[in-house]
């Protein structure tokens, strides 16, 4: 039998997680309440990109602390990982400049326009993974009658 362990990640293995999925959730705080947008991004160097419209949600947050989490699971196993990582969102409008800059991966999936980028610092990323290991009682046991 295996048992679950939950081990924290180092950031270059977040870093490296982060960018091996397409879909985040941003958490901010909207008219003093907590709030979670589900959105596509991409990552570069030390900040997560996102794209977003004009006159939006993404428009109040210029120069905002922001959280950023992504995850991936595994509901058969039981197993996953989860990574958070928390900065400043600047707000840019010179969306083709900096998206040509940052290449083809800032596509959004939501529909156009899609007029504004939001950059958000990542001045901390922190993660876990839930994994299975064997039971060391298993091993013991196996060996009795």
């Amino acid at each position: 039998m295996s048992v679950p362990e939950l081990t924290p990640l180092g950031p270059a293995r977040c870093r490296a997680l982060l960018a091996s999925v397409p879909l985040g959730r941003l958490g901010f705080v909207r008219d003093g309440r907590p709030a979670i947008r589900p959105v596509n991004f991409t990552v570069t160097g030390e900040a997560v990109w996102l794209r977003a419209g004009r006159n939006s949600w993404a428009d109040r947050l210029d120069g905002q602390p922001v959280a950023f989490e992504t995850d991936a699971y595994d509901p058969v196993g039981h197993t996953g990982w989860s990574v958070i990582a928390s900065g400043v969102a600047t707000l840019i409008t010179d969306v083709e400049t900096v998206a040509a800059q940052l290449g083809g991966g800032l596509r959004s999936w939501a529909p156009p326009p899609r007029d504004r980028l939001l950059r958000i610092s990542i001045d901390r990323i922190e993660g876990r993974r839930l994994a299975l290991r064997p039971d060391a009682d298993d091993a013991t046991e196996s060996g009795s009658p």
